[in-house]
């Protein structure tokens, strides 16, 4: 029974998905900056490219959010965040998503051991 993907692809994928965390950290306060300008109805969404650049941010209506959210990640990670967001709540979810990503990474890592 397989239980999810334990390739070496999905372990870079983690593996990525952990640096972004860091770059999105890195680019915290310019987040928190662009929020106030975030109209009622929509929210902030941040972006980081797969060679890990941090692209900026848009805003996208809250009832657009399933459909334009995957066009902007495109190829990379994205991060949504609301109005009165501040700098420690946007740490906290990039240390988050740092601290998840890794241990997948990890995880695919001991199976792929215990696997031969």
């Amino acid at each position: 029974m397989n239980h999810g993907d334990y390739s070496m692809e999905a372990r870079a994928a983690a593996q990525g998905k952990a640096r972004a965390a860091g770059v999105f950290a890195e680019n915290a306060e310019a987040i928190v900056a662009a929020l106030p300008g975030v109209p009622k109805g929509h929210v902030l969404v941040a972006i980081v490219d797969h060679h890990h650049a941090f692209t900026g941010t848009h805003h996208v209506a809250q009832d657009e959010i399933v459909e334009r959210i995957p066009e902007l990640e495109a190829q990379g990670w994205a991060m949504v965040f609301t109005s009165g967001t501040d700098l420690a709540e946007v740490r906290r979810r990039t240390d988050e998503m740092a601290t998840l990503a890794r241990r997948r990474a990890e995880m695919i890592t001991r199976i792929r051991t215990r696997r031969g």
